[in-house]
């Protein structure tokens, strides 16, 4: 895969030359902290349990069963595999994939209330043999977990907040099998450099976004030169394959009284892909 740094050279800078507020995912994110992650979930998983519901994903199809059934084709599972979720939440992806396949799910998530969620969620599916989640910091994964262990790494949606997206990918490459694969499914800040008119706005909602959620956005090209960098060989990038929903993001928001509302129309802002690259 080809390095892509010349096009993150470019990045342009808000108006009146302050710091951008996208992310270049090849250095750690300055003013942004693994503590207010935590405290941030520790804060808000019931209202994400009652506006997301388990899966605690932005980007996705209408049903939970569809995107189980998606993200199972997107990442490659397969019966026998082990699987690491890195930042699996109350770890309803990992009972679902469980659920569905032969695997072995390890779960790992920074707020003891999502640990405790999870395992209640857990015993009561008698999955204890199959899922297992612990409390942890996905950027010290090698004092986690012994290396070479994981046939897959999934990052739903959780790298985004990331202090630094170096030290998650080379630790989850490190944990990977010879030819195991990481998925990556996130948000990146939508390239406006051929429309200047449009940034103002965008870093503007940019910063409101980081200020209510915890996470800062990369661009997409710098993300691609930091997996090219780390060794990982590129299977796909594309757009999720499937029509998005966004009401259980909505009905999230409602719940905590304190909505992202953006100057412009959230695809004008930030934009959902998703990768699997391969060691």
């Amino acid at each position: 895969m080809a390095r892509l740094a010349q096009m993150v050279s470019v990045r342009p800078v808000p108006p009146g030359g302050g710091r951008s507020p996208i992310r270049d995912a090849r250095v750690r994110a300055s003013g942004h902290s693994t503590r207010d992650v935590e405290s941030y979930y520790q804060h808000n998983t019931p209202a994400y349990l009652r506006g997301f519901g388990e899966f605690f994903q932005g980007s996705r199809p209408d049903s939970d069963e569809q995107l189980v059934s998606y993200t199972i084709e997107a990442a490659q599972l397969a019966d026998g595999q082990d699987v690491l979720d890195a930042g699996c939440g109350v770890g309803g992806p990992a009972l679902a994939f469980a659920t569905h396949l032969d695997l072995r799910i390890e779960g790992v998530t920074l707020a003891p209330a999502q640990v405790d969620e999870a395992r209640t969620r857990i015993a009561k599916a008698e999955l204890k043999g199959s899922v297992a989640v612990r409390q942890g910091d996905f950027h010290q994964l090698a004092t986690l977990y012994p290396g070479r262990q994981f046939d897959r790494v999934l990052l739903l949606e959780s790298l985004c907040h990331a202090e630094s997206y170096r030290n998650v990918l080379a630790g989850a490459r490190d944990l990977l099998k010879p030819g195991g694969k990481i998925y990556i499914k996130d948000f990146y800040a939508v390239d406006h450099r051929a429309r200047p008119e449009r940034i103002e706005a965008q870093n503007t909602d940019l910063k409101r976004l980081t200020d209510i959620y915890k996470l800062v956005v990369p661009d997409l090209p710098s993300v691609l030169d930091l997996v090219s960098e780390l060794g990982f060989q590129l299977v796909y990038l594309r757009m999720p394959e499937f029509e998005p929903t966004y009401r259980h993001w909505a009905q999230y928001e409602v719940e905590t009284g304190r909505p992202w509302s953006p100057h412009t129309q959230p695809g004008e802002v930030i934009q959902g892909f998703e990768l699997l690259a391969q060691i």
